[in-house]
């Protein structure tokens, strides 16, 4: 008898029945979930069957052939469903009404949870060969290999966190948005990490980020700190996962234009979710990848494990599963073989992503609206802008989808970003990497029966299709970033087949040519981000210049400084307001003061004694500047101006242009607002 085997049987029948009774007792389970009682009866029969085995191997009886049958069923499918049965206890407990007065416990419970679907994954694993000797025998004639991509991640380290809090400039208003939060999770405010908040991010991104604002201070450099490590970490990892189908060159090739790929570090450098794209991309099919070729149980397990483990990463992760499922369907059809191992496999996958992915996606299944929030917002379809598009132009959907995908495509080459937090004047492949990503695209399709090349096709398809096409005003960047692992590779593959032609016309001139080729399109990337992008005022829009303006501007104030903010209806100031400009001044007294006359603030601002004050108008609002002045002589105007040349979301602003003006008066005072008589709340 398997004495450990039947431990872990009775450890796991334990476990279940712990959490389902946890579920029952808290009053959270819905109706229909006593089914799940059958799992435990299910683990404990296996338990028994486990230990009367040994007796009855010689007997032909039914009842003794299925027990024998329930005895050959691998450990993992218990430890799995285990693990999932907890976490959906979890988040039947999480979402339950009244809310649990702790979540950290429920935390606690799903990390062992997601420690049981790894245990599963390296259950083969022997200790003895994770000692230091033996990883040093297994590693040593890769020490070349190694040291490279070392050099590489350092070097892609340098040019992410060289002078992160001024470039890009300013700080974007989503970028504020989501340090809010996270400034809520320190606070104590938010404490549900199982659900999802703004723009339908789950709230678990908060809590990570959180973790940078506590080490490195609450500022904008450990804010996009938390961006660059995603960014940094993914080039390694693009490494490995392309050395698996395309070998140790185009795999270099790959991780070295990347490092200065200036779309990937761009993104690399703000403080939003978006450069988890790509990371969680190259993370879940290295697995995959190595699931499809060698159907290895473990493979598969991590697979699915961090597949919903990115859901708590990015909204973008839900494009993942997709992708991969067409790899294995694609892989049985090209190798019928492969067919006998997707099968479980897929079993094992589906459970290790629920045991990461429930606690989510129960909050997602009970809260529709939440999961559907960008999509409402961004989608042509939910948002109704195709059936406007319809009615405005008179063209079919046809057509329509023709010209949106004109323009979805069309951003590896030829059309600029149309968002709002890069807009580079160059399309997201720049003109000298067109040429090799164009011979890796169209030798990729003219070997798109090969699994390695279709991967990389069905990638950049889904992608572009789903974060272009189907999304308005295409093409947008932070929507396309998981097409990098594929555009990278494809110009890997494009250098490789040029220098390859130097190789017919010289002998061994193919790698020297292959090096300066890639050398050169890193150094023509780096150079137009630090020096092009960074100087030509390319990113953001007008109000988030204007905020950046305010910030540099109040700081320089006396910091008991009331703040009177005449803004509205375009921006505010106090309480949620423009987080570009909330967060930063979120200690100074902010007070509003609306079109009709009303003095607001959130936090309450008290308008009684004396404080230095400052009365800051947006160009709409100006006319109402000169009666303050006439009412509180004795103050200093200054004019605050927007650049001529800076490119904005109506083009290129061709004369200079007052962003706001500002009347200070910086000794104590009791100037306020004419209507100030006007209670203030928030």
């Amino acid at each position: 008898m398997n004495n450990r085997r039947m431990i872990l049987f009775l450890a796991l029948t334990a476990a279940m029945a712990a959490a389902i009774r946890y579920g029952f007792n808290e009053g959270t389970m819905p109706a229909g979930s006593s089914l799940l009682w059958l799992v435990v009866v299910a683990l404990a029969l296996a338990t028994v069957a486990q230990g009367v085995a040994p007796s009855i191997r010689e007997r032909r009886e039914r009842w003794a052939r299925l027990i024998l049958l329930v005895n050959k069923i691998p450990s993992v499918w218990y430890l799995l469903a285990t693990a999932c049965v907890a976490s959906f206890s979890i988040a039947q407990v999480a979402n339950r009404n009244p809310p649990p007065s702790n979540y950290w416990p429920l935390f606690a419970l799903w990390l062992v949870a997601v420690g049981a679907v790894v245990a599963s994954a390296v259950s083969g694993v022997r200790w003895s060969e994770l000692r230091p000797a033996a990883l040093k025998e297994r590693l040593w004639p890769y020490r070349w290999e190694l040291a490279a991509v070392a050099a590489l991640t350092v070097a892609a380290a340098t040019v992410r966190v060289v002078i992160l809090t001024h470039l890009p400039l300013p700080f974007e208003q989503d970028e504020a948005a989501l340090a809010h939060e996270s400034l809520h999770v320190l606070e104590g405010q938010t404490e549900n990490m199982f659900m999802s908040g703004l723009q339908g991010h789950a709230t678990m991104q908060y809590f990570a980020q959180a973790v940078f604002l506590k080490v490195f201070g609450i500022n904008v450099f450990a804010i996009r700190l938390v961006s660059a490590v995603a960014g940094i970490v993914t080039i390694p990892l693009l490494y490995l996962f392309l050395r698996q189908l395309f070998g140790r060159t185009t795999a270099l090739l790959a991780a070295t234009y990347v490092v200065g790929y200036h779309l990937h570090l761009h993104f690399s450098r703000i403080g939003m979710e978006n450069i988890g794209d790509p990371f969680l991309m190259v993370s879940v099919l290295y697995f995959a990848w190595r699931a499809s070729r060698e159907g290895k149980t473990r493979d598969f397990v991590l697979t699915g494990l961090v597949m919903g483990l990115g859901l708590y990463l990015s909204p973008a992760a839900r494009v993942i599963p997709p992708i991969v499922l067409v790899l294995f369907a694609y892989s049985a059809l090209r190798r019928p073989s492969f067919l006998r191992q997707a099968v479980p496999g897929l079993g094992l996958m589906t459970l290790a992503y629920g045991a990461a992915a429930l606690p989510v996606g129960v909050f997602w299944f009970t809260h529709h609206s939440y999961f559907m929030d960008r999509i409402s917002v961004v989608s042509i379809f939910q948002s109704g802008w195709i059936d406007q598009e319809q009615a405005t132009t008179g063209k079919s959907t046809i057509a329509i989808l023709w010209d949106q995908s004109v323009h979805a495509f069309g951003a590896f080459g030829r059309y600029p970003d149309n968002g709002i937090f890069y807009r580079a004047p160059i399309p997201l492949v720049d003109r000298l990497s067109l040429i090799p990503f164009l011979v890796g695209l169209g030798y990729a399709l003219y070997r798109f029966l090969d699994e390695r090349y279709f991967l990389l096709l069905a990638i950049f398809g889904a992608v572009v299709v789903t974060g272009g096409v189907l999304t308005l005003e295409p093409p947008t960047a932070q929507r396309l970033l998981g097409t990098i692992p594929a555009v990278v590779a494809l110009i890997a593959i494009g250098i490789k087949l040029i220098a390859d032609g130097f190789s017919q016309w010289r002998p061994n001139a193919g790698p020297y040519a292959a090096g300066v080729i890639v050398a050169a399109l890193l150094a023509t990337n780096i150079h137009f981000y630090f020096f092009e992008y960074r100087t030509g005022g390319y990113s953001s829009d007008l109000n988030n210049r204007v905020a950046a303006q305010v910030v540099d501007y109040a700081r320089t104030l006396p910091e008991e400084t009331r703040l009177f903010w005449y803004g509205a209806p375009r921006m505010y100031l106090s309480g949620s307001g423009h987080p570009a400009m909330t967060f930063p001044l979120r200690e100074r007294p902010r007070i509003d003061v609306l079109e009709d006359g009303r003095v607001v603030s959130n936090p309450l601002v008290p308008l009684t004694g004396d404080a230095p004050a400052v009365f800051m108008f947006l160009p709409h609002r100006e006319k109402e500047m000169q009666a303050l002045v006439a009412s509180c002589p004795g103050g200093e105007t200054k004019t605050f101006i927007s650049k001529a040349g800076r490119k904005g979301l109506n083009g290129i602003q061709k004369t200079a242009e007052t962003s706001f003006t500002a009347y200070e008066v910086l000794t104590p005072n009791r100037c306020l607002p004419l209507s100030a008589s006007a209670s203030t709340g928030g």
